[in-house]
């Protein structure tokens, strides 16, 4: 099963503010939704529960919610209670991707496991409470990039940019 983590981050780190993104890019949404297709989800309680992951989460049944609530249930969705719970899930499924959408403690947890980055590098800082977590360069091999200027769509620079774990 091929992994990957995808997340817009802003040159500071951060990654939301009280729950929601702290942009509105059209492009890297139309990314997301693309990259995001045909992949099992991963998410956080928090993330999941969010406004944008209301309009994320459309399918129920394609995600799994990573939580500490023993008695936690929504929908349709998969709920595991720890890491490899949630990747046990995924490796039994009929999906080929697991995409891990966040929130911070997700992507710090998963970061280890997946093969890929996916991320869109939003150039510009935000004031924010969410913060993805630094990518190490001992791990990751940046393999793609395309940088794309600020236009009367999206109101700042961006690059999306795909990292390749190393061998």
């Amino acid at each position: 099963m091929h992994s990957f983590i995808i997340a817009a981050v802003a040159e500071n780190g951060v990654i939301g503010a009280d729950g929601d993104l702290v942009w509105d890019l059209p492009a890297d949404q139309a990314y997301f939704k693309q990259r995001i297709r045909s992949a099992q989800l991963l998410t956080g309680r928090v993330s999941f529960e969010s406004n944008q992951g209301q309009e994320i989460f459309p399918e129920e049944e394609q995600v799994i919610v990573l939580t500490r609530q023993k008695d936690y249930r929504a929908g349709n969705v998969r709920v595991a209670h720890s890491l490899a719970e949630a990747w046990q899930i995924a490796e039994d499924s009929s999906y080929e991707e697991l995409a891990v959408l966040g929130g911070a403690n997700v992507y710090k947890m998963s970061l280890p496991k997946v093969d890929t980055l996916y991320i869109t590098e939003v150039h510009a800082e935000f004031e924010g409470d969410t913060f993805f977590p630094k990518i190490p360069e001992a791990d990751w091999q940046e393999v793609q990039r395309e940088d794309f200027p600020a236009d009367k769509w999206n109101p700042y620079p961006f690059s999306f940019v795909t990292y390749r774990r190393k061998n």
